[in-house]
């Protein structure tokens, strides 16, 4: 298969997952128990300029759709800097998850969230480890003029 199309549709996978993921918890939350329902209500309607750890989660989820979006983008347009924003956004991602504290996922949610994860990697590694990789590389340098050389022993 074309590396270009594979992109194609591991990109539009992976926005319809991020999108799956989150929607799956607002459709499915019903399927929490009563105790974890409150839970993930409490911390969906928490405002985010309520004390500053919710103000930093915001802030970074934030930049890290708009990021994402870039990123995505990006890639479609075999941009320069794409994959490195698409890694940044990954990265962004763990830390994201890392400072979020405990989380309740349903079980579609959680799957979505780890297709997600899946297709992200297998984007990775097309974007660096195939040939499509030159794609986002900046044009090779131009090799240096070969300098002058004189058969004549007499010119110089």
């Amino acid at each position: 298969m074309n590396h270009q199309r594979l992109l194609r549709i591991l990109v539009v996978a992976n926005v319809l997952l991020a999108f799956g993921s989150a929607g799956a918890e607002g459709f499915f939350g019903w399927t929490l128990p009563a105790t974890l329902a409150e839970y993930t209500h409490a911390r969906f309607t928490q405002v985010p300029w309520s004390s500053p750890g919710s103000l930093l989660h915001f802030v970074i989820l934030g930049v890290l759709c708009l990021g994402s979006f870039a990123a995505w983008i990006g890639l479609l347009s075999s941009w320069r800097s794409a994959r490195r924003l698409y890694l940044a956004c990954a990265v962004l991602s763990v830390f994201l998850t890392l400072i979020s504290g405990p989380v309740v996922m349903t079980s579609v949610g959680a799957m979505f969230r780890m297709l997600d994860g899946l297709v992200s990697g297998a984007i990775l590694g097309l974007v660096y480890c195939t040939d499509l990789a030159r794609r986002f590389e900046g044009a090779p340098a131009k090799p240096a003029p070969a300098p002058a050389m004189h058969l004549d022993p007499g010119r110089a």
